[in-house]
């Protein structure tokens, strides 16, 4: 069975684009979801995309302190609830719809304890680096995941720990699978 992806990025659509053409080498069908503002965030995390569930979300996008960075915009185009800054545990809680999914996230930081428990919290696997990971080796890593994960079908525990034994850097990746 063909496996899908849902690729969530910001400015980050270098890495995004290469996570998308691995995704598609490795035969997954691919969901393509560019967050230009906040509210498209909370739509990834709400499972509000319009895409069918995805096997896996692969969040590309910037972290810093355990929280997704998020495009700035001018004051007048926010909506009225839109959140202003970073998207860290609280509102990840407060928004999570995604229930017993895969999701991996290569913004630093985004893998700290907190992070990973609010995403755990519903029953999904969830991993990102808790630190300051090369960008070249979070998308490193994600190759590797998703090479283990789509193309060999190796559970995803499995494939976090082999994508993170390339070197010191992708070693920041974890599933923090002792969290509940």
């Amino acid at each position: 069975m063909r496996k899908t992806v849902l690729i969530a990025f910001t400015d980050t659509e270098l890495e995004a684009a290469a996570v998308r053409g691995v995704s598609e080498a490795f035969g997954a069908s691919v969901y393509y979801y560019p967050v230009g503002r906040p509210a498209d965030f909370l739509d990834v995390l709400a499972a509000r995309t319009g895409f069918p569930e995805p096997d896996a979300v692969i969040l590309c996008l910037h972290g810093e302190e355990g929280a997704f960075l998020m495009p700035g915009l001018a004051e007048d185009v926010y909506g009225p609830d839109e959140p202003r800054g970073p998207i860290g545990p609280e509102l990840i809680r407060k928004n999570l719809g995604i229930r017993n999914g895969v999701i991996v996230s290569t913004a630093c930081t985004t893998g700290m304890e907190e992070t990973a428990a609010a995403f755990r919290e519903k029953g999904n696997f969830y991993a990102g680096p808790s630190g300051y990971a090369e960008g070249t080796a979070a998308l490193m890593f994600a190759v590797r995941f998703l090479y283990e994960f789509l193309a060999k079908g190796t559970d995803p525990g499995c494939a976090v720990k082999t994508a993170a034994s390339i070197d010191g850097e992708t070693g920041m990746f974890a599933c923090r699978e002792d969290l509940s």
